[in-house]
């Protein structure tokens, strides 16, 4: 589990670079929605943390013969990806999103799941926030591998370091659930007395009202669902709000401990904004789980009597 000292502060970062035993790598796992004219990497080639910074590209690393945007890839993609940027299982991985809090949290489980050391994984709370506190003048003489300070030497590769031997030994079926299984409880009516289902989705999304980013695709929820949208998680500078005003979110939507909580979002990016703050509460000791596919999926695949419209 996530604990709230893997959310790593900008106050905190020195400190924390010099603290690791272990090679420290920060990985931009930066993600922009398909309706927002923006491009991960672009950034990362522009603006990173420090000398061992890499790239990670979720719509890259992911099962290629799946008809939905971000479903996890085999073991052997992820290994061979992972292992293309040069990262190793004794690696701590530090993440980060230009946006502020994001698509990070996704990356980060996505290293979890496949088995990565949990104690090796942490996220930076957040890179804007860092970027505006120390500016990109104050390290610039500053190049060791080991002080973060903000590197703006143009890059065309995401990947400073030579080619690893990753080896996953495979995914963490307790940490995600399948549509064929979120069925199975929605058909047996065990969400909302068996599980908690919360989407991260925004409201109007969830009610109905808005239409999806995804041409074509269907607004609404799944029945019993709680809507929690994920920027409601977040500070107006955009970090995660303190693990009292995260209690406090989840206790006005009646989230608690008591039960198994599923999260969800539109492709599953979001969903782990949830998983985090969740776990930043204090909440999951039943278990959180990611639905993968998310909203993508479920409309287009589930009977039209479980896409619910609340208007």
């Amino acid at each position: 589990m996530l604990k709230s000292s893997n959310l790593i502060s900008p106050s905190q970062l020195a400190s924390f670079f010099k603290s690791t035993n272990s090679r420290l790598v920060a990985v931009d796992a930066s993600w922009y929605m398909p309706n927002v004219p923006d491009n991960g990497f672009l950034k990362y080639r522009q603006v990173r943390l420090g000398a061992n910074s890499v790239f990670f590209d979720i719509d890259l690393v992911k099962d290629d013969s799946s008809n939905f945007p971000h479903m996890l890839p085999s073991v052997e993609k992820f290994n061979k990806e992972v292992s293309d940027l040069g990262i190793t299982k004794e690696d701590t991985l530090l993440f980060y999103d230009q946006q502020g809090i994001f698509s990070a949290p996704r990356a980060l489980w996505m290293f979890e799941i496949f088995g990565h050391d949990p104690a090796k994984l942490a996220i930076l709370n957040t890179f804007p926030n860092y970027s505006q506190t120390i500016g990109e003048s104050t390290f610039a003489s500053k190049v060791q591998d080991d002080i973060p300070y903000l590197n703006t030497k143009p890059v065309t590769s995401p990947t400073p370091f030579q080619k690893s031997d990753y080896k996953s030994s495979g995914i963490d079926g307790s940490k995600i659930i399948s549509y064929e299984e979120l069925l199975y409880l929605v058909e047996a009516d065990q969400i909302g007395t068996h599980f908690t289902l919360i989407d991260a989705r925004g409201l109007s999304r969830f009610t109905g009202e808005s239409p999806e980013p995804r041409p074509g695709l269907s607004s609404g929820h799944v029945p019993k669902a709680i809507s929690l949208p994920f920027t409601e998680l977040l500070a107006s500078d955009g970090s995660y709000l303190s693990q009292s005003a995260l209690i406090s979110q989840f206790e006005s939507r009646k989230i608690d401990d008591s039960k198994p909580i599923i999260v969800m979002c539109g492709t599953g990016v979001t969903a782990c904004v949830l998983r985090t703050g969740l776990q930043r509460a204090g909440l999951g000791s039943k278990g959180i789980k990611v639905y993968d596919g998310s909203w993508t999926e479920w409309a287009q695949r589930a009977p039209k009597k479980f896409i619910v419209k609340d208007i």
